[in-house]
């Protein structure tokens, strides 16, 4: 027979058996699948993100670091300074750039900062660059999204024939110059800071260009830099891919709150 008052123990789903002696499980009640709900947790953010991946000291090193190793030793000489600014197209989208200064030639750098690549590089000859234009973006009247702020156009071949009705409506034309304006993006680091003044770049463009004439002229051609202080003209007649490109920022690398890049 057995013994009064003693009874078997209680089985449970949760646990073996069931004894207030044993200690609860952290994570799971008695009845876990009865009312478990997982627990949401707030990611700790120790310090904010820029919303720029070029403003990233670690993407923007490795991104230089790619682009010195690219250099040509005779063709571009060393690398001096590099600038962070944005392209304008004669359509009026915008890209970032990364902008190399070297000893020769002017480097403009289309740089992947999600597949840490460089997608296109530009080289430009320092004694090729004729006429440096610098002042506000002129758009018609009809234009449905104006730039604002200084430009800086930088033109290597004055004796081309003015690009035609058809290069102008071609979105791939070569055309021979380029619109820099200064990038979008802010940061509180000194160092970034600096490489986005776009009229400091103009200074040392300048310098560089003219002291290329020097040291390589162009033989049988008339050699001297023109600097001009004037509004840059922008031909973009009625701009809707402009206004979609410049309204969601399509050409730069950014955080988009979980819709890509």
């Amino acid at each position: 027979m057995e013994a009064q008052g003693e009874h078997p123990p209680e089985v449970t789903a949760a646990h073996g058996t069931k004894d207030a002696s044993l200690p609860a499980h952290p994570m799971y009640t008695q009845e876990p699948r009865a009312s478990f709900t997982p627990q949401y947790i707030s990611p700790t953010v120790e310090r904010p993100k820029e919303d720029f991946f070029i403003f990233r000291p670690r993407l923007l090193e490795q991104a230089i670091q790619d682009l010195k190793n690219q250099l040509s030793k005779d063709e571009d000489g060393d690398m001096r300074t590099v600038w962070i600014l944005t392209t304008i197209s004669h359509w009026g989208t915008e890209n970032e750039v990364l902008v190399l200064l070297c000893d020769r030639s002017l480097l403009l750098c289309y740089y992947d900062f999600v597949g840490l690549c460089s997608s296109r590089i530009f080289r430009i000859p320092l004694n090729y660059i004729d006429t440096v234009t610098w002042g506000p973006l002129s758009y018609p009247k009809t234009a449905l999204h104006k730039h604002e702020g200084p430009a800086l156009q930088v033109q290597w071949d004055k004796l081309r024939p003015p690009p035609s009705f058809v290069s102008r409506w071609n979105p791939w034309a070569d055309l021979p110059y380029v619109i820099l304006t200064q990038h979008p993006g802010s940061t509180n680091k000194a160092e970034m800071h600096g490489m986005c003044q776009l009229e400091q770049f103009m200074e040392h463009l300048v310098e560089s260009v003219r002291l290329s004439y020097t040291q390589n002229p162009l033989p049988g051609r008339d050699n001297g830099l023109l600097v001009l202080h004037r509004p840059v003209n922008m031909e973009t007649s009625l701009g809707l891919i402009s206004l979609l490109n410049t309204s969601i920022q399509l050409g730069y690398a950014k955080s988009r709150s979980g819709f890509g890049f």
